[in-house]
């Protein structure tokens, strides 16, 4: 009686696991779209120890790989700068260098969730993700009180790391932060080598004497940190539905009639037998 008991009690486990897993396959996430706003920093020579806000937004698509992969492909219009004025850096202070610029930023990145996600499963509704690829920027326009050459383009490294949560069906809220390497100095205007001479400093005398030199610290930075709404892609499977005969569309069988009464009506007896 026992070891029918247990069979019984075994059999049910695996035909729920069953019908559960039936369920979790007949939902397949084919990609994702979405759209975010937030705030960018920039990190570079200007006011080094300052974060400076600057409003940007943008928006991406995804393409679902399996569960756990993705290939996102993002853009953001993007705004940053920074004022030497603003440091409790004395040095940067009495430098005195300002400048912003605004740009767009396109990249690609392979995306990764920590777990699965799963749109209206509530035990697989959330997970952060991690992302990495490659990107331009590209320069719209910019001011600086500093007179030198400057870069309108470069090649950028991004870095994404987020947290994903399923609010009801297809709809996502999300919040992330990328960070961007890049492959120029002189997006702030001030590369590394550059000598810059305050006003109020003589003049004529040798630049790398009396000019103020940027922080040595190699390439610019920026990075972004925003929220958004996604949709998910969604192909949902069930069984095939019954294919429709165009005859059927113009010609009804009488089997696809709809059921008639036999009673004729106040008027019936006007019709024929």
């Amino acid at each position: 009686m026992r070891r029918i008991q247990l069979i019984f009690l075994m059999t049910s486990i695996l035909f729920a696991i069953n019908l559960s897993a039936q369920h979790i396959s007949l939902i397949e996430n084919k990609g994702e779209i979405g759209i975010m706003g937030g705030g960018s920093f920039y990190r570079g020579d200007i006011a080094s120890d300052v974060l400076f806000f600057k409003p940007n937004f943008g928006a991406f698509y995804k393409k679902q790989l399996n569960d756990y992969v993705g290939v996102r492909l993002n853009y953001e219009y993007i705004s940053i700068g920074a004022n030497d004025m603003q440091s409790n850096n004395y040095y940067q202070h009495m430098r005195a260098l300002n400048f912003t610029r605004v740009s767009h930023d396109v990249s690609i990145m392979g995306e990764f969730y920590f777990s699965k996600f799963i749109n209206g499963n509530k035990k697989y509704n959330f997970s952060p993700y991690l992302g990495f690829g490659i990107g331009a920027w590209k320069s719209i326009s910019g001011t600086t009180n500093l007179d030198t050459p400057t870069t309108q383009r470069t090649i950028t490294f991004p870095i994404n790391l987020g947290f994903k949560y399923n609010v009801k069906g297809p709809w996502n809220l999300f919040g992330e932060v990328t960070y961007r390497f890049t492959n120029s100095d002189k997006i702030d205007y001030f590369a590394d080598e550059t000598f810059h001479i305050p006003t109020g400093l003589p003049y004529g005398l040798p630049a790398n004497q009396y000019g103020l030199q940027a922080s040595t610290s190699g390439n610019d930075q920026y990075f972004t940190a925003k929220l958004g709404i996604s949709y998910n892609l969604l192909t949902i499977y069930g069984p095939d539905k019954p294919k429709t005969s165009r005859k059927w569309l113009f010609f009804k069988s009488r089997e696809q009639q709809p059921y008639k009464s036999k009673s004729r009506g106040i008027f019936g007896f006007l019709k024929r037998k």
